[in-house]
């Protein structure tokens, strides 16, 4: 089974995606992590400086190939009977559309959960992250960042809410 979790930046996923992953038995894939993990390290001088557009351009490049090594390890875990959590990758309809490709093309089941709170809470949220640092934290979310991703993300709306989990936190 592959838990997709979408939502807008704040919303709660990866608090989500962990607890998922703890309830299931599965193994959970957060792309922040590992853009964090694999390339923060080696970040040029002066890009998180930089407006947000550099920035993220920066990042999808890197998110890309985060995604194409997350699915060999998916493939590989979902063929052996495990689940998996994907937190992240999921922000637009066609980001969700070929995931769900994907899974229905090797005969693999998924189920889509939506994550949303008010827009205030979630960038509070992000705030409060910035700076206490805990767990999930991955990236610094600038608020020119945020109001960037904010642009980017669409809801699930219609048919892709037919089956999905909604979670308002």
């Amino acid at each position: 089974m592959i838990h997709m979790i979408c939502g807008p930046v704040g919303s709660g996923k990866t608090t989500i995606a962990h607890r998922l992953a703890d309830e299931h038995g599965a193994i959970c894939f957060s792309e922040d992590e590992w853009l964090n993990t694999l390339f923060f390290a080696d970040v040029r001088p002066g890009l998180m400086d930089e407006p947000s557009e550099q920035i993220a351009q920066w990042a999808v490049e890197r998110y890309l190939r985060c995604r194409v090594q997350i699915w060999l390890l998916c493939e590989q875990l979902l063929t052996q009977g495990g689940q998996v959590i994907l937190d992240g990758g999921l922000s637009t309809k066609e980001q969700r559309d070929m995931l769900k490709a994907k899974a229905v093309t090797r005969g693999f089941p998924y189920q889509l959960y939506y994550v949303d709170s008010d827009h205030h809470i979630r960038k509070n949220r992000v705030i409060k992250r910035n700076l206490e640092k805990p767990k999930t934290f991955s990236i610094e979310v600038t608020s020119e960042l945020f109001d960037l991703l904010e642009e980017c993300f669409e809801p699930p709306v219609d048919e892709e809410l037919i089956n999905a989990i909604v979670i308002k936190t």
